[in-house]
């Protein structure tokens, strides 16, 4: 059974199960909405028609408001039917068709999941086997719809598809391999073959490593899963396509609404393994990914253009929240200590979770760019004693500090090392600077002699208006840092420094997973060992505004990502805060890609 909680450090997240039954699912509801945990994750998947907890049940889980990971019950309700509607609106991707006159046909239900009704005579290659396996279809389940489409001879393929902030992603995808014996017409996913033929090594699969067919897989599963209307709210899918022998061309089957994780680790599934093998930081990435996402939804509302597919339906009312599907459990879990947790995967259709800080007003506050008259810089102790009372953000600090900040940090062992990184490592290419500040890094990068295009993000306006970034940097953009990389392009190199302490530990886990994904040639960033007491004192000093993280454990937790390999970390010494005179020390660290 799925629970999220065999991947994570139980002092980072604590999920419990809970689960709904069909028959009592209102009162089942009822009981783990009055619990009161913070978050909770949807593992049902019933339809209508099925004896397990589903579609209804996320709708009542809905109805009450409570934040949700995973997917709404409209989205559980799509079937392939609508898949075809959004390819023949939109035009962005490939469903296979039913061309008169031409087979093999396969012949499946519309709706449901795991391929349950398809067998060895689902394709078929006349008129007459098409006429005979709808009507075994048909005898099976008179009220379901059967679905007639060309069988697409060519490669069974799979991707995870996942929002990430504002964005999103397609996870690398595999290709499944069949025996050599299986003929080609019958190298295609059933029921059989998705369980008991995976389980005895007949079939298995591999990374798709081609890189221009991986793309088309990975274009094709966003568009789909754009064009149903599931991008803001959707959480997660797999899709699950076909790529053509002859053309090459991609045709989507199915979006699934609940891909195969969280299985135990001695029980993984395919989308585990996939996973396991190519998310930066793992599972416990992968699930504060997901959870930092719904907090950004549910702060930032998306407004899908077109709609919301429904049953071939669209449909504009589209809730802030979105439900999620589980199969017998609900999940979440209670603060402890003041600090939030995340919930243990309860047992029927529904799971919650939720994350240290998730709320994290500190550093979660919206700026808008400052008019053509930015306010006068002071210097930090004459704003110190103003902060608290005000309530600031990060934001107001570094924007009030920006005209003693160099003159401060030029003389700390922080700006040595990072004077002596980018000295020692080559920066050519493309760069992106988060947190960049006043342009620290983009000048050391340029006086080392790197051919850099560098482009920089901050929270504070006021430090991007600064001569020495308009010196040093192509281009650059307000925004938080974990906000912001998640939309930002792909760059041979990605650097953050003096920024990471002010994030919670999934805002960090999200964010430094992104940076991953998105470095061609290297990363470089700083985790500093902020100590308790420091952490007391700039809250006493500013307020929560400004509350800073210890990530060691976190950094330390995340590993080394597949296909990279660490050649710096050194523990240093880093500066003495000016507003408390206590020292810190941190990591200092460099990836670079293999």
């Amino acid at each position: 059974m799925p629970d999220p909680g065999h991947y994570v450090d139980p002092e980072h997240h604590s999920f419990e199960q809970r689960f709904i039954r069909k028959f009592a699912e209102k009162e089942d509801i009822d009981g783990v909405v009055a619990e009161k945990f913070d978050m909770y994750w949807n593992f049902m998947w019933g339809q209508l028609y099925d004896d397990v907890s589903g579609i209804e049940a996320t709708r009542y889980l809905e109805s009450k408001g409570v934040p949700i990971i995973g997917s709404p019950s409209d989205y559980m309700a799509l079937t392939k039917q609508d898949l075809k509607a959004a390819s023949d609106a939109h035009r962005t991707f490939k469903v296979p068709g039913n061309t008169p006159g031409k087979f093999p046909k396969i012949v499946k239900f519309v709706d449901g999941m795991a391929s349950l009704g398809m067998d060895e005579h689902s394709v078929c290659y006349s008129q007459e086997a098409v006429d005979a396996k709808v009507s075994v279809l048909k005898q099976q389940e008179p009220d379901r719809e059967v679905l007639v489409q060309d069988f697409i001879r060519g490669i069974e393929t799979t991707a995870i598809i996942v929002e990430m902030g504002s964005e999103v992603v397609a996870l690398p995808p595999v290709d499944w391999v069949f025996s050599s014996g299986i003929p080609v017409d019958k190298a295609w996913l059933s029921y059989t073959s998705k369980f008991e033929d995976l389980e005895a090594g007949r079939i298995n699969f591999v990374f798709v490593e081609d890189e221009q067919r991986r793309a088309k897989i990975c274009e094709a599963g966003v568009a789909a899963f754009k064009a149903l209307g599931l991008q803001g709210r959707g959480g997660w899918g797999r899709i699950d396509a076909r790529v053509e022998y002859d053309t090459g061309d991609v045709y989507c089957l199915e979006m699934n609404h609940l891909p195969a994780l969280f299985f135990p680790r001695n029980e993984a599934m395919s989308d585990d393994i996939i996973i396991r093998g190519t998310y930066p930081g793992g599972h416990e990435a992968f699930i504060d990914m997901m959870i930092y996402t719904k907090k950004y939804q549910l702060d930032h509302p998306h407004k899908p253009t077109n709609g919301v597919m429904t049953n071939g339906v669209h449909s504009n009312n589209v809730s802030g929240k979105s439900g999620a599907v589980l199969d017998e459990d609900i999940s979440a879990t209670a603060p402890q200590n003041g600090e939030p947790k995340v919930g243990k995967h309860a047992a029927s259709h529904s799971s919650g979770t939720d994350a240290n800080g998730i709320n994290a007003s500190d550093n979660c506050v919206d700026r808008e760019i400052p008019s053509s008259q930015p306010k006068k810089p002071l210097s930090m102790t004459q704003a110190i004693g103003d902060f608290k009372a005000r309530g600031v953000t990060i934001a107001d600090v570094y924007d009030s500090a920006v005209g003693t900040y160099d003159n401060v940090t030029v003389k700390t062992p922080f700006r040595r090392w990072q004077s002596d990184l980018f000295s020692q490592y080559p920066y050519h290419g493309s760069v992106l600077d988060l947190a960049c500040g006043t342009g620290a890094v983009g000048m050391l990068i340029k006086k080392a002699g790197n051919n850099a295009v560098v482009r920089g993000i901050d929270i504070s306006p006021l430090s991007l208006e600064t001569e020495q970034v308009k010196s040093y940097y192509s281009s650059t953009a307000v925004g938080l840092l974990q906000d912001a990389i998640m939309s930002e392009g792909i760059y041979d190199h990605i650097t953050c420094f003096g920024a990471l302490h002010f994030l919670n530990r999934v805002q960090f886990n999200a964010a430094l997973a992104r940076m991953f994904m998105l470095a061609r040639k290297s990363i470089a960033f700083d985790v500093d060992d902020v100590s308790q007491e420091y952490i007391d004192k700039i809250i006493d000093a500013y307020g929560e505004g400004l509350r800073n993280h210890n990530l060691i454990k976190a950094y330390k937790r995340f590993g080394t990502p597949p296909g990279w390999k660490k050649v710096l970390e050194e523990v240093r010494p880093l500066y003495t805060s000016p507003s408390n005179n206590l020292e810190v020390t941190g990591i200092f660290v460099r990836f670079e890609k293999l």
